[in-house]
């Protein structure tokens, strides 16, 4: 049951970099350095947002729920978005592989650069606790691995436009973008880091459980940037995220060994909650 995870556990952090397809041999995308510095026109998420997502098995059986929350916040003077993820294997699942994960991004309100990424893997028997920070003064992220029972794996490597996949997707909301585009960006998952294109295919109705919408068909592919990484496993996938001013992600669609895994977005509000204020905690 494993190939459901990377698409609920990690939906937007990723729902690109998990899901996305991979290259052909030979191919490539553009030059990791030719990577826009992408610049925030509109910010859909300001006030925050809480959206659940349901992931199905050939559109028919339920496998996982995922819950996404954006709060804003004041860290040190500074608005912050805080975003958090919480995916779960349902009861069904439970009996074969369970799955509690817990992702987390804080990001900078304005421009959306990174600060801080955190990924809590609880799966059957795993645990594994994952945490990046952003150090902008030697422009350098860190990361700390600890899998239970084992010793801890820490490493750095050079920022160079590098965003968590949760500021990625963050990001790719804020900016403009019409049918035929092509967004890039660098992203890391733990230590490997990736190319991930996203091209803005058409735009077409699609419908929904609340009814019939317009919106963006975005097809990812992705490129390893470190010698190692899980690109060439990765299988094709669709996005579609809303037309309006929310930009909002409604639809995943991947295949699988066996089919096909759906994730629909099944509840949507904005958060009404006042921003939370937290001067003695570091935003990096």
């Amino acid at each position: 049951m494993r190939p459901f995870k990377p698409i609920v556990a990690t939906l937007f952090a990723v729902v690109c970099l998990y899901k996305a397809g991979a290259l052909g041999a030979g191919e490539t995308l553009i030059s990791p350095e030719a990577v826009p510095v992408y610049q925030p026109k509109h910010y859909p998420f300001e006030g925050g947002e809480k959206e659940v997502y349901r992931a199905s098995w050939n559109g028919l059986v339920s496998v996982a729920t995922a819950e996404i929350s954006t709060v804003p916040t004041i860290i040190d003077g500074k608005k912050v978005y805080r975003v958090q993820v919480e995916a779960k294997s349902s009861g069904m699942l439970d009996f074969i592989w369970k799955m509690r994960d817990t992702i987390t991004s804080t990001f900078d309100a304005k421009a959306l650069s990174p600060a801080r990424f955190t990924f809590s893997q609880r799966e059957n028997s795993k645990v594994i606790d994952t945490e990046a920070r952003l150090d902008h003064t030697r422009k350098r992220w860190a990361v700390n691995r600890q899998q239970a029972g084992k010793r801890p794996n820490i490493y750095e490597f050079d920022a160079q436009n590098t965003l968590d996949p949760i500021t990625a997707v963050y990001l790719a909301r804020s900016v403009d973008f019409k049918v035929g585009d092509r967004l890039y960006f660098r992203i890391f998952g733990g230590r490997y880091q990736y190319l991930l294109e996203l091209l803005v295919e058409k735009k077409e109705p699609i419908e929904l459980a609340a009814g019939k919408i317009e919106a963006y068909r975005i097809v990812p592919r992705i490129q390893n940037l470190t010698k190692n990484g899980y690109a060439e496993r990765l299988n094709e996938a669709t996005i579609w995220i809303s037309a309006d001013e929310r930009r909002l992600p409604v639809r995943l669609s991947s295949k699988i060994a066996f089919g096909s895994v759906h994730l629909e977005l099944v509840q949507d509000k904005r958060a009404t909650a006042s921003t939370a204020v937290e001067p003695n905690r570091p935003a990096s």
